[in-house]
């Protein structure tokens, strides 16, 4: 079934939108978990901006395509994204060290974990929300 009264382009504005706002927590994060302690590895505030950014727009196109060509896209783009959420929590707690070799230590699920829910109920709340 076909939803008609989805349309792309609020729906990728919303997505811009919940990305902008969780590169500003996320990087705001990256901040206050360095004053707590956190050790901030190095070009980290590229890597959150980015990171928080990119995922949350393509989720934007994969509501899109849920709410507009299924009866129950949100629900379904909901129940995915909070799946895909708690998944990635795995990499949180069972990386022992970053892409480019560095080694991380106890604070980095402090560090990231934040992030990881920032970015996630952005885009779970504010998609379906901002895109009416």
């Amino acid at each position: 079934m076909e939803n008609n009264s989805v349309r792309f382009t609020p729906v990728l504005k919303a997505g811009i939108i919940a990305g902008f706002f969780g590169v500003g927590l996320n990087n705001l994060w990256s901040l206050l978990a360095a004053a707590f302690g956190a050790t901030i590895p190095p070009a980290f505030a590229i890597a959150v901006t980015l990171s928080s950014l990119l995922p949350v727009i393509v989720a934007s196109l994969i509501y899109f395509v849920l709410a507009r060509f299924t009866a129950k896209g949100t629900l379904i783009f909901t129940v995915l994204g909070t799946g895909f959420l708690l998944f990635s929590f795995v990499p949180i707690f069972s990386t022992t060290q970053l892409p480019d070799g560095t080694a991380v230590d106890d604070t980095f699920p402090l560090l990231v974990a934040p992030m990881h829910v920032i970015s996630g109920a952005l885009a779970l709340y504010g998609i379906p929300k901002w895109s009416r």
